[in-house]
């Protein structure tokens, strides 16, 4: 049996609660609430309300900090102090310093630190779908949120550490180049991002980012050997142009297929992974390992941006 707490807002904790309680021989020990609710937030959820975010830890062997935009980097050093395992998001840290401090305790203790993804958005069904993964060498990514959006929840940093989080995830492979422009249109953050990233195993990608649009799209395009796919995050239509050879006059050399790529619970496989890990002992030695690439890659962009801003408002 593995004793867990969970910190983070209400409905953070009851949406972790959810995916938790599909692991056999989970046991929820503690809740801090950050928003100040203390009633039970559904019926599967379990553990005492703790006061203090430290204290939470005391009678668990994990902690889970389920809030990405949450400050709670010092709540998950006092964990670590602790020797007690962690898993947050990489968006708690401020600095990729500070990632690689959490890392060292983590060695220290001897426990597991390991980040989950910051985006909705799951690509277990996409990578699935895709032949021949390894062979793509040109990707373009565009998203493009409602100007309204921009106003409600939507961060510029949280909407590019959940793009590239998708780009670690298809292209593993190191970056040797990175060349980003932004705008600034209704904030100090820039809302239009436009980036050009190269890996050392030749693929290249071009990124362009809009959150003042006036419409919502959100897809990729990848270029494989004698192929190009498109996937449409919205409408998770998957469609591929196929080329090959044909001595038929009559016959198209283009061959065209279009499925839907299956939806995949994904915060559920991440915990199971956490959990997982902490069974068999294993440890984790760099960013990359932890999670954090996608974290350490928005840094890298955001700073190439922010030196060659354009205010435009």
């Amino acid at each position: 049996m593995i004793n867990v707490a969970l910190v983070g807002s209400y409905s953070a904790i009851d949406k972790h609660t959810h995916a938790l309680v599909k692991i056999q021989d989970i046991r929820i020990t503690g809740r801090w609430i950050s928003s100040g609710m203390q009633e039970s937030a559904s019926e599967t959820e379990t553990g005492m309300i703790c006061s203090d975010p430290v204290r939470v830890v005391e009678n668990a062997d994990a902690l889970i900090i389920t809030d990405p935009g949450i400050f709670c980097n010092s709540v998950a050093i006092a964990a670590l102090r602790k020797a007690r395992h962690v898993f947050l998001y990489p968006s708690v840290v401020r600095s990729v310093n500070e990632a690689n401090q959490l890392i060292k305790l983590s060695h220290e203790a001897n426990v597991i630190l390991k980040c989950g993804r910051v985006g909705n958005t799951s690509i277990h069904g996409l990578v699935k779908a895709l032949p021949d993964i390894d062979s793509i060498s040109m990707v373009e990514l565009q998203h493009y949120s409602l100007i309204s959006d921009i106003f409600k929840s939507k961060s510029t940093s949280v909407a590019l550490l959940s793009d590239m989080e998708i780009i670690n995830n298809l292209i593993h492979a190191r970056v040797i180049s990175i060349k980003a422009k932004g705008l600034c249109m209704l904030t100090p953050e820039p809302e239009i991002i436009n980036a050009r990233l190269e890996f050392d195993n030749g693929c290249a990608v071009n990124y362009n980012s809009n959150l003042v649009a006036a419409e919502n799209e959100f897809f990729i395009t990848m270029v494989a050997k004698n192929k190009i796919l498109k996937y449409n995050f919205i409408t998770n239509e998957f469609t591929g142009w196929h080329l090959h050879r044909t001595l038929n006059r009559n016959e198209s050399p283009i061959f065209i297929e279009s499925i839907q790529v299956e939806q995949t619970d994904s915060l559920w496989g991440e915990l199971s992974d956490f959990v997982s890990m902490i069974r068999s002992g294993q440890t984790i030695l760099t960013l990359n390992d932890s999670g954090f690439e996608s974290y350490v890659l928005t840094d890298r962009i955001l700073d190439k941006i922010m030196k060659t801003l354009i205010q435009c408002a």
